[in-house]
């Protein structure tokens, strides 16, 4: 397969400008995700990298090779688009060989390329079957199909999966990556659904606004995320952010008191942090537990089974939500409280970065 490198990327539309600088290396056979909300820019990046949109300004190298001014049938990738774009009157078989057909490859190669490519979707007893007698995951697999015969150097995928059912796209899922690694490929993979991301890639790339906020694995975002953008956009339910104010600084971290009264020593680096600055307190919901510390009013009670996930709001109208065990004894419309381990706490200053945590200190040998 191959490696993408981006330099420098930017795309303007008239005077608004889309793609702010983007710099980005993907390694070969890696699985990178793009993630990020509607009008981010990220299916602008993938469109550029495909060569159906020209950059700005910028450098797009594949393999070292720069691709920049090559059309998009010259740079060896292939896309599979949110819309399938199979030809209704077309066989699957003719539609999987249709690239095939159009590079006058001998019958023979064809049928071995095709036939290849339905054993690897499970599609071997479709192919005599029109799109319109197919479900919509069997749909995509074709899509899918199409771009496998062209053994492209780069696969890359726009929302492919968001025009089906909840249940459908969770198979999907476990099919493209499994795929992913069949393959052994470079894959760019597109999306706006951080649960896609989070179950699919090795790596994800979080676009905001035609900036990248983080690049990293799904772990490494939800552990450590760079921002407060990033830490509220990766995990479900959205991380909690608490308003607090700085009331001391020392060695053991960042003294705050919350709104409701609680004073916690978080272990972070305070930085330029002063007493009376604001700061943002994250918490997710699986790390908030029945407690002492933070008063919460519960509106909505989800029992999930193993799980309760409680929405509510605190004494000064700042909601909260708390994943607790499925047979935590609370109830719509109660007061409870809820406690934290500071160290699983995340501190943002007033321009959204994180602040660093403080270094634990070595075990003595």
């Amino acid at each position: 397969m191959a490696t993408l490198d981006l330099r420098n990327i930017t795309k303007s539309f008239g005077t608004a400008k889309v793609l702010h600088g983007i710099d980005l290396a993907v390694k070969d056979r890696e699985f990178v995700v793009f993630v990020g909300p509607s009008g981010c820019g990220k299916s602008t990046l993938l469109r550029i990298i495909a060569g159906l949109e020209a950059a700005t300004s910028g450098q797009i190298l594949i393999d070292g090779q720069n691709v920049s001014d090559l059309p998009p049938v010259q740079r060896g990738i292939a896309m599979v688009f949110q819309s399938y774009a199979l030809y209704p009157h077309l066989t699957v078989f003719e539609n999987i060989a249709f690239p095939l057909r159009v590079a006058k490859l001998p019958e023979p190669e064809v049928k071995q390329k095709v036939g290849r490519a339905a054993e690897i979707l499970k599609l071997t007893d479709k192919l005599m079957l029109k799109p319109g007698q197919l479900s919509g995951g069997q749909r995509q697999r074709v899509a899918i199909g199409r771009s496998i015969v062209r053994n492209p150097k780069v696969f890359l995928f726009d929302e492919p999966l968001s025009n089906l059912d909840a249940a459908l796209r969770g198979d999907m899922r476990v099919e493209l990556s499994q795929l992913q690694r069949e393959l052994d490929a470079t894959m760019i993979y597109v999306t706006h659904d951080q649960v896609e991301a989070m179950t699919m890639a090795d790596r994800i790339v979080v676009l905001n606004a035609g900036r990248i906020e983080q690049f990293g694995s799904p772990m490494e975002l939800y552990h450590h995320p760079a921002t407060r953008f990033v830490a509220t956009f990766i995990g479900q339910p959205n991380m909690n952010l608490i308003q607090a104010t700085v009331v001391g600084t020392d060695a053991a971290g960042l003294a705050v008191e919350f709104a409701a009264g609680h004073r916690a020593v978080l272990p972070v680096e305070a930085g330029r942090a002063r007493p009376g600055d604001k700061v943002d307190v994250g918490i997710r919901p699986e790390n908030l537990t029945l407690g002492q510390d933070l008063p919460m009013r519960v509106n909505i009670l989800e029992r999930l089974g193993g799980v309760s996930i409680t929405y509510g709001k605190m004494p000064d109208g700042h909601r909260l939500c708390a994943a607790l065990p499925g047979d935590a004894t609370v109830r719509e419309g109660e007061e409870v409280r809820l406690g934290f381990n500071p160290a699983d706490a995340h501190v943002f200053d007033a321009s959204g970065a994180v602040m660093r945590r403080l270094k634990a200190p070595a075990l003595a040998a």
